[in-house]
């Protein structure tokens, strides 16, 4: 199953070029900088059958809540992720509006769709996490900037434990080992999500043949490759070091293991970090 969802993956490579911009990644870039190519990699479109209460909005005749009730109504473990729809998407402080907080180009500086993790869905506004310093930013954009999908992970790296656990609906599906930042580039604890999936262009770099990046920053690195510092969950051309305090904050995964991970999991997935 994860061969297939690896070679729809390889299918759908935008044709763009980037610079590599995740910190903490185990080398610098030499000779020209080209690639890692973004990958298109959109989650689920299907809702699960038994979330909300079969698509009517708060507020229609038959549904007694009012407008603005929460309708996020999601089974254990999954989650909505959205899309941005508009070149810049303006983000607020909360559902008031006014001025924008954050305004975000979309696509990202690597050619990718924006994607925001969305912790709370109301009929126009959603409450999401925000892919900037500080880490853990929250904010609320409108529901017409956006499309929304769902995925049923969810992932835990536990850093005392070098472990990555992936979870789908809500039960374990897998655990994986890591190795994370040193003492002086520490991996940060948090709640994050996966912003975007690029595939460097050496699969035997020391990135492996993908990376994630993720919606958090190093606490200590704010500028890497010329970007400010992004954590990434990728592979890795040392599998004897995985286990280990190695990187400058990111996530490091055996390239086997790595790949099995690209092919479940969607753009937008969460991913905590504790320990």
């Amino acid at each position: 199953m994860a061969g297939r969802g690896v070679a729809r993956v390889l299918g759908v490579l935008a044709a763009a070029v980037s610079v590599f911009a995740l910190a903490g990644c185990g080398g610098q870039v030499t000779g020209e900088a080209r690639g890692p190519w973004p990958v298109a990699r959109p989650g689920p479109s299907i809702v699960p059958p038994d979330a909300g209460r079969g698509g009517d909005e708060p507020g229609h005749a038959d549904d007694p809540r009012p407008a603005d009730a929460t309708i996020l109504a999601l089974p254990a473990g999954w989650a909505w992720v959205a899309y941005a729809t508009v070149p810049r998407l303006e983000i607020f402080a909360d559902r008031r509006g006014g001025e924008p907080r954050w305004t975000l180009d979309n696509p990202n500086p690597r050619g990718i769709t924006l994607v925001l993790g969305v912790e709370e869905r109301q009929r126009d506004w959603l409450r999401v996490r925000v892919p900037v310093r500080p880490n853990n930013s929250i904010g609320w954009v409108r529901a017409a900037d956006v499309r929304l999908t769902t995925t049923p992970y969810e992932l835990l790296v536990d850093r005392r434990a070098h472990r990555l656990t992936v979870f789908r609906d809500g039960a374990v599906a897998a655990k994986l080992p890591v190795g994370i930042g040193t003492g002086s580039t520490p991996t940060p604890r948090g709640v994050f999500y996966l912003t975007e999936l690029l595939r460097p262009a050496d699969p035997n770099g020391p990135w492996g043949p993908f990376a994630f990046g993720l919606s958090g920053f190093s606490d200590v690195i704010t500028q890497f490759n010329g970007a400010d510092g992004i954590i990434g969950l990728h592979g890795t051309n040392r599998p004897d070091l995985v286990g280990s305090d190695v990187s400058m904050g990111c996530i490091r995964l055996r390239n086997d293991d790595l790949l099995r991970l690209v092919g479940l999991v969607p753009l937008g997935t969460p991913i905590t970090i504790v320990g």
